[in-house]
């Protein structure tokens, strides 16, 4: 059983947090050729909406 305290972030909080304050390193993620970090990048892009769903 985890601990949570008030002071822990959600990820959508610090998905948004990181997106605002580190653009280009998030982008760098996307970019990237391993495909967990392409997976990290795209999961913060779409929790902090930063990626645009078109169809």
């Amino acid at each position: 059983m985890q601990n949570m305290s008030p002071t822990d972030l959600s990820f959508l909080s610090w998905a948004t947090q990181t997106y605002a304050e580190k653009k280009e390193a998030v982008d760098f993620l996307e970019r990237s050729n391993d495909p967990f970090d392409r997976a990290i990048g795209t999961l913060i892009k779409k929790y902090a909406g930063g990626e645009q769903n078109t169809v």
